[in-house]
């Protein structure tokens, strides 16, 4: 615990901020998420140091940001949920932070989870928190629905679930979203780069580790001479020289993956569908999508 004629000094304060940074650039997560918690508790300890420094206490929270998310990996689920519903814009502030270095710390604490069904949960919460996170993600305003909303994660994603539906969502349908959307055009290319990623990890959420895309951990094939390993669902050869990533394994774990992505994909249609009022433009769209669905 740090005591109040510490945290108030600028060399301690330059101290700390030195060693976080080097915590960052070394991916220190141990270390980042000790000292993010030795920071929180000591300023919570002194009631009135966010009225008397102001300034100050807020050069601290943003430390102590960065380094929880550089901490993500020893987080319980809980505390992860709640990063990515109140602090999830925080990670822009990280130099070189991007959507893999994000994707990491998320699939180390998804190795941890055993039961692919909890994983499944987890994801599932992790979208929710995204879903319900009302930081501004953008500056300007958006245009959903011939309504103007503030540019925030959560209403960032509804328009990009009014534009595109709340299935899962290819690569080339994305990009398409990114390149004409009224909203996206208007943005600076970091801006674009921020919702990019929020949708990159928000379509990589939607998948179930209960299918060979969607599984965390890499899958061995050995199979009438072809080696490797299956990772995200795609055939990756022990042999580089080998282009055709077609062995049997590979076809039956990806028709496995297809009968129970479906599944998935309607309850999670009506999981969001019930988020909107009834009788909404939305909830209209998404309830149409669950009828196709069903037909199929």
């Amino acid at each position: 615990m740090y005591s109040e004629e510490q945290l108030k000094n600028k060399d301690f304060f330059l101290d700390i901020k030195a060693k976080s940074d080097d915590m960052i650039v070394y991916g220190e997560f141990v270390e980042a998420y000790d000292l993010a918690k030795e920071l929180d508790q000591s300023i919570d300890k002194i009631g009135s140091f966010k009225d008397k420094y102001f300034d100050l206490y807020s050069e601290y929270k943003k430390i102590i940001h960065k380094l929880k998310w550089i901490g993500l990996p020893i987080m319980t689920e809980e505390k992860a949920v709640d990063m990515f519903r109140y602090y999830f814009t925080k990670i822009f502030s990280i130099p070189d932070f991007g959507y893999d270095d994000l994707w990491r710390k998320i699939k180390s604490i998804l190795l941890e989870i055993i039961v692919l069904e909890e994983r499944d949960e987890f994801k599932k919460n992790l979208r929710n928190a995204l879903f319900n996170n009302k930081e501004k993600l953008t500056g300007g305003k958006l245009i959903t629905n011939n309504e103007e909303q503030e540019p925030t994660v959560s209403n960032w994603i509804k328009d990009y679930n009014f534009s595109l539906g709340t299935g899962l969502i290819d690569k080339l349908k994305q990009s398409q979203y990114l390149f004409n959307s009224v909203n996206v055009k208007n943005l600076s290319e970091n801006e674009k780069k921020r919702i990019k990623i929020l949708f990159q990890l928000y379509e990589r959420l939607k998948l179930s580790s209960q299918t060979p895309a969607g599984l965390e951990e890499d899958i061995p094939v050995d199979d009438d001479g072809r080696k490797g390993h299956i990772r995200g669902g795609v055939f990756d050869p022990a042999d580089e020289s080998d282009k055709q990533p077609k062995s049997a394994i590979f076809s039956n774990q990806t028709n496995l993956a297809n009968k129970i992505g479906e599944k998935s994909e309607l309850a999670m249609l009506q999981e969001t569908a019930s988020k909107y009022p009834v009788g909404s433009l939305e909830r209209k769209a998404i309830e149409e999508e669950i009828k196709k669905l069903n037909k199929e």
